[in-house]
């Protein structure tokens, strides 16, 4: 019985999305249309521009003070990634590049991998040549200043900065999906409330779950219908003369 109301509830379910398919589909069309729209014409692109850098302590004698070595190099690591994007380093580059602005500076972000002394340097910017700029002046400024900041004296760059002309931010096929997805979802929600809110009796069914009994039906008749047969009543002759007692009436019909 359960399994016989639930599969009457996913049709009815069905029957709804069907009935109201045509809210569904504008829904989705406008939201993705209002999705590409913010996607190609009014989001900000940003670029990415990445530089990497190795900070060594100075060379030591003997495989147990390599060992220390390699482990303080990573330690080294730990801490250039929170130096190198501080405002010591990066308000240099600010001045150095002639930033208008500080903004730039909580888009420069440092990090390596676990037991890596490699430090990845990434800069997200508007545009694309000024990431590259901001990437490359960090790697230098921090590589002039790791002496007297930790000193560390030996700072290499091992990649520099390129300029990326496809922006990493908004991504089309990404944003699109969403758009319609969300337009789906507006859609359905759309139809479902349009459905609660309708309260027309349609079928028997409406009636019924009213906990009412159906009597009868009529079949479908317009407000002319009714004017029509209002008329038509009026246009047939009277049977009976009003003038006449009600034994006078009957009389002629008891001759025939």
């Amino acid at each position: 019985m359960q399994t016989q109301e639930e599969t009457v509830n996913v049709r009815s379910i069905l029957g709804l999305l069907y009935k109201r398919l045509g809210i569904i589909i504008l829904a989705t069309f406008i939201v993705t249309v209002l999705g590409l729209v913010y996607t190609f014409f009014i989001a900000t692109p940003i670029y990415t521009a990445t530089t990497q850098l190795v900070a060594k302590l100075p060379d030591s004698n003997g495989s147990a003070a390599y060992a220390g070595q390699v482990t303080g190099n990573i330690q080294m690591a730990n801490t250039i990634n929170q130096v190198i994007v501080s405002p010591v380093i990066l308000d240099k580059v600010q001045k150095n590049l002639n930033l208008v602005d500080d903004t730039f500076q909580k888009n420069v972000k440092a990090s390596n991998t676990i037991n890596s002394q490699v430090i990845t340097l990434t800069v997200d910017y508007t545009n694309p040549n000024v990431a590259q700029k901001i990437a490359n002046e960090t790697a230098k400024v921090f590589s002039n200043d790791a002496a007297k900041l930790l000193n560390v004296t030996n700072v290499s760059v091992l990649a520099e900065g390129k300029v990326n002309t496809r922006p990493i931010s908004p991504k089309p096929i990404l944003y699109t999906g969403i758009s319609v997805i969300v337009g789906v979802i507006i859609g359905v929600a759309i139809a479902f409330l349009m459905e609660v809110s309708n309260t027309k009796i349609n079928k028997e069914e409406d009636i019924e779950a009213l906990g009412l009994s159906v009597l009868g039906m009529t079949t479908y008749a317009t407000a002319s219908d009714f004017v029509n047969i209002i008329d038509s009543a009026e246009k047939m002759p009277s049977e009976t003369d009003n003038s006449l007692s009600p034994e006078e009436n009957l009389a002629p019909r008891r001759r025939r």
